[in-house]
């Protein structure tokens, strides 16, 4: 259910390493530019994946954006107890970690929070963290509909989307897949069979076959945003309208992308023309 794992060490985060240019003033600190390319870099790959779905729409109450990955979990379990957990040569990559959270302090939208999670992790060399991006909006909406599920956590509308995306990460296995199911905009019988076949596969040790509903988005035509149904189930009205708003909206970006593409270098101009679809001015 979760967005493919993106390795960016060499990608996005080459940005980061990049010499500065020039320094930009912005929200009263001094910031590289480097890391304003790296905001436009995050927000370009959440734009031509499933997030699109998010950033530009309601179609779904969360999506992920991309994920990082850096060698500084604790694959020792001897050390459980020690406060020396991280070793000192890997202390350069929270650095690295800053930089991401500024570029991601830079984002300002009406309606969408960003949010970082470490991905729980038991004795992991590797620590994901997973960049996700959530519509109030529709979160708030979400939690309401879905009281009876939220509402064990204490979550109602307004409830800090940081708090229930950490929450929900750190949750037991079928809680966690539930919640996530929810929180993706996957249909309510897509979620129950999902975490029913989970269920179903730790009792009896076999996998449960299932097959998939794709809805293409820039980069891919499938395995972005997608999800399992049941093998003797066919695709209906609730299924067709979820790929009819997707691809409304996909179409619309296709069309915008071109003109916020810089013509030397092709980087999107990401974060300006989210800014101008908030104030509807394209």
């Amino acid at each position: 259910m979760n967005k493919i794992i993106l390795t960016i060490f060499f990608g996005l985060l080459l940005l980061v390493g990049c010499r500065v240019v020039k320094p930009v003033q912005l929200k009263n600190e001094v910031i590289t530019s480097s890391v304003v390319r790296l905001r436009d870099s995050i927000l370009q790959e959440g734009l031509d994946g499933e997030a699109l779905y998010t950033l530009m729409g309601d179609v779904k109450p969360m999506s992920s954006v991309v994920s990082f990955s850096f060698p500084i979990g604790n694959g020792d379990s001897s050390i459980q107890l020690d406060e020396m957990v991280l070793p000192v040569d890997s202390l350069r990559y929270l650095a690295r970690i800053n930089q991401i959270q500024q570029a991601v302090s830079l984002i300002d939208l009406p309606d969408l929070k960003f949010v970082l999670v470490p991905y729980r992790s038991a004795y992991s060399k590797t620590r994901i963290l997973q960049l996700s991006v959530v519509r109030i909006s529709k979160l708030d909406s979400l939690l309401e509909a879905k009281s009876q599920f939220f509402g064990q956590y204490g979550f109602a509308p307004g409830a800090d989307p940081a708090v229930v995306l950490s929450v929900n990460e750190y949750e037991k296995k079928y809680e966690r897949l539930r919640g996530y199911g929810y929180l993706f905009g996957y249909p309510d019988y897509a979620v129950d069979f999902f975490v029913g076949a989970f269920r179903e596969s730790d009792v009896t040790g076999k996998h449960v076959s299932r097959k998939f509903f794709h809805i293409p988005t820039f980069e891919r035509a499938e395995g972005n945003f997608v999800y399992a149904y049941p093998v003797d189930y066919t695709p209906g009205l609730q299924d067709s309208a979820l790929y009819q708003r997707s691809e409304t909206l996909l179409k619309r970006y296709k069309l915008l992308r071109s003109r916020y593409t810089n013509g030397v270098d092709t980087v999107l101009r990401a974060y300006e023309l989210l800014r101008d679809v908030a104030r509807n001015k394209v």
